[in-house]
Order: structure tokens, then C-alpha cells, then sequence
């Protein structure tokens, strides 16, 4: 069981990093908007750099369990599939998107060696093989290329609606037709 000053930490870091990023927020705004002394910041976590792992660990383990709720008690895998959509678009109009701390962490901890950056890429290499599970059940054989496509799809609807002040729904509808043409095409040729 986590303390809950731990959980403040964890949930004032998560709102800032996601606003500004991990190297432009300080330790001491962390402090501040958490409402905890420097001593009880360090007694939970020795430094910035394990704060961040920390967060990242988390965001992973609820966007996993998020995403998994949510096509838990489904059974065709074309609405699987439509169903992580969904929830990739709710998630991008919500109040609170400001981008993928996973795809800012990435960019930010540009040393292959960095644990950050380890656990970032290990998020999207999840994903991409959660749906790829889902291609297997379609029925689909190059499902690793096509995830990585629809991979491709998300991270450019991410990307595009966190530049645009007011994200376009049309581009979503666009963004599953060419899915679902990509899915169509491939069990055409593997007829």
C-alpha cells in the first residue's frame, strides 16, 4: 500500500508532466503542487529521475488496464479493435490530453540507455503486440506490420491533435476507414 503523500507526488508530477514535459519541471514545483516537504519528496523518491520512472510505470499500468476494461467482455475483433479507437479518440478530446508522456519521454531522454526511455518504448511495444493479438484473431498473417501501421495511425493522430488547438473528429473517421481498408485489403490477399 502506497502512502498518500507518495500518491499526491505521483498525481501532481503526472498533471505537470504531461502539461510541460519532464526536464522543464523542477523538483521543487513538483513539491509545491503535491503540498509535501523536500524531506518527505526524497523520502519517496531519492531523485527526479526515479520520480519520472515512477510515473511512467504507472501511466503504463493504467492506460493498460484502461484499454483492457474496455474490450475485456468483447468477442468480435473488428469491434476490439474500434473499441481501442474509440478510446484513443476519447482520451484525445478529452480536457486533460496534452499529449503522450510516452512519446515526450522518448523525445526528451534521447539516450537509448535511459531508463525512461526504456520503459517508454516498452509501452508502445506493448501495445503494438495488444493489437496485434487482436489482428491474430481477425484472422490476419502479417499482423506485426499492420499493427505497426495502426501504430503509426495513433501516434500521428496524437502528435497532429496535441499541435492543433481544436483536433479534427473527420480525421478520426478518415484514421478508421483506413484501418479498416488495411484490415479489408489483407484478408483479401490472404484469401
Amino acid at each position: 500500500m502506497h502512502s498518500s503523500k507518495r500518491e499526491d507526488i505521483l498525481s501532481a508530477a503526472t498533471k505537470l508532466f504531461s502539461q510541460y514535459g519532464y526536464n522543464i519541471v523542477g523538483v521543487d514545483l513538483i513539491i509545491k503542487e503535491s503540498n509535501v516537504a523536500k524531506m518527505t519528496f526524497y523520502r519517496h523518491f531519492p531523485s527526479k529521475e526515479a520520480l519520472i520512472e515512477s510515473v511512467l510505470v504507472r501511466r503504463n499500468e493504467n492506460l493498460q488496464a484502461s484499454i483492457k476494461n474496455d474490450i475485456n467482455k468483447l468477442t468480435d475483433p473488428i469491434i476490439k479493435l474500434k473499441t481501442i479507437f474509440d478510446w484513443y479518440e476519447s482520451w484525445i478530446f478529452s480536457d486533460d490530453f496534452h499529449g503522450c508522456m510516452f512519446i515526450k519521454a522518448s523525445e526528451e531522454f534521447r539516450d537509448p540507455t535511459s531508463t525512461s526511455r526504456k520503459i517508454a518504448q516498452a509501452h508502445k511495444d506493448w501495445f503494438i503486440g495488444f493489437i496485434e493479438s487482436i489482428l491474430k484473431e481477425i484472422g490476419l498473417n502479417n499482423t506485426n506490420q499492420i499493427a505497426i501501421h495502426i501504430m503509426i495511425l495513433f501516434e500521428g493522430l496524437t502528435v497532429r491533435s496535441n499541435m492543433n488547438a481544436s483536433p479534427s473528429k473527420d480525421e478520426f473517421k478518415f484514421a478508421w476507414r483506413s484501418i479498416r481498408n488495411m484490415i479489408n485489403a489483407s484478408l483479401t490477399v490472404e484469401a
